[in-house]
Parts: C-alpha cells; structure tokens; sequence
C-alpha cells in the first residue's frame, strides 16, 4: 500500500481509476464481491453490531420498522428479509454487511460522503466461495435468540442476494451478509485498494463520467435533485464545495 500511495501523489481520478485497474488485474477473481469503505481504519462489522449503534436486533425491532416504513416502501417487501434489505439500503443498522460484485461500485463507496472528506478510504475484497449462498432466504432465521442459538449455521457467514428486492439494491448490484455477532474473519477480506482524502472529489467526478453516479446507484429522487442543482452551479458534487 506505501508504494500505491507514493503513485498517488500528483494524480488525477482518472489515474486513480487506472491504478485501480491495475489492482484488480493483481487481486481481482471470478466470484469476487467488493466492499468499499471511506475510512480505512474501520472495522469490517455490521452497523447494529457498532459501538453505540441502535438498530434493529431482533423481530421486535424488524416488526416495529415494517409498521412504521409501510407507507413509505413501494413495492412493499414480500418478506422479513426484504424489510432487513429495505432498512440496510437506508441507513438502519442491521446485522447485514453490504458487498457488491461491481468493483467499480466499490470504489464509489470508498470515496463516497463529504464527511469523511478527510479520510482514506479502501476497497476489501473477499470471495463468494467464503459465504453460504441462501437460495430461499424465507426460511433462515435473522436473529439469534435463546431458542435458536443451537441451530443457528455459523460455519460460513450466510450471503443473500439482495439484486431485485428494491430498486437501490438493485442498482448497487448488492450481496448481503448475515451475522449472528460482530466477528466477520471468515469472510476472509483483503484490501485491495487505497484511496487518499485528497483524491477523493476528483474520483467521484471521473466515476459520474463512467455512470456511476450518486442518484444511480442510491436510485433516489433527492440524490438527483441534489446532484442536479450542483449541475446548474457548474457541474460541483453536492456537499464537496
């Protein structure tokens, strides 16, 4: 990584999105998911399982928000773990970890957010093979409780498709990971990539010029309002000036 950073400097965000390439020619797989994050010194864990994070943590909690967010969803999620997925892609801290197979959607994520414009951001990626794929996700159990801890399956972390479920999860190109507690080792993540503060604004405007835009892949009408008004102002990222 020292030497990738040493390249950096100088660099523009196409060169970001080259050297990037240059990454996944060394690191990339079939059966590859990515996971950006726009500050490097973050723990892998899902959201609920974060330090003074408040979320949804068992079905209490999940009915509580399917009651609430009805009005809101269209379509309405067709089961419990449509709801999980609805709540992950809006920022409710779930036991659910996002991965995507795009990598460029990962380094999106990586440089995403004006308020970790100062961060390094990082892409991991782990591999499909590390997961339990769930081709009937109706039938896992969301949450650990007393009466199901014994026969909970923990030899690899459960993966859910969550392309098709809702319109954002869809466009992010979405896997989702399930996870009784916060250890994630046995998804096996290696970084792959670095991204320096200072690079960050300038990636996110090459990557609009590849399609991937902040109102595509959050697939949200305010997004686009936002990122339109920053149009009229001469083409500026909403929130970076």
């Amino acid at each position: 990584m020292i030497r990738q950073k040493e390249c950096m400097m100088g660099m523009n965000g196409w060169g970001v999105v080259q050297q990037y390439m240059d990454a996944l020619r060394q690191h990339g797989r079939n059966g590859s998911l990515y996971r950006g994050q726009p500050n490097k010194n973050w723990k892998i864990v899902p959201s609920v399982f974060r330090d003074g994070q408040r979320g949804i943590r068992d079905l209490d909690g999940l009915s509580l928000w399917k009651r609430e967010a009805a009005r809101f969803a269209s379509p309405l999620p067709q089961d419990d773990v449509g709801w999980l997925i609805l709540a992950q892609h809006y920022g409710i801290p779930t036991p659910l970890l996002d991965w995507s197979t795009s990598p460029l959607v990962g380094l999106f994520f990586a440089c995403d957010g004006p308020e970790h414009r100062n961060e390094d951001g990082c892409v991991y990626r782990s591999r499909i093979n590390n997961f339990k794929i769930i081709d009937y996700p109706r039938t896992i159990s969301l949450f650990k409780t007393p009466d199901n801890e014994g026969f909970l399956y923990t030899e690899k972390p459960l993966l859910i498709n969550a392309v098709g479920h809702n319109a954002r999860s869809t466009a992010q190109d979405s896997f989702l990971s399930l996870h009784y507690d916060a250890d994630t080792s046995k998804t096996e993540p290696i970084v792959i990539f670095e991204v320096q503060a200072s690079l960050k604004r300038d990636t996110l405007l090459t990557l609009e010029k590849l399609g991937h835009t902040a109102e595509r892949l959050y697939s949200d009408i305010t997004r686009f309002a936002d990122s339109f008004k920053g149009r009229l102002c001469g083409g500026v990222l909403p929130g970076w000036d």
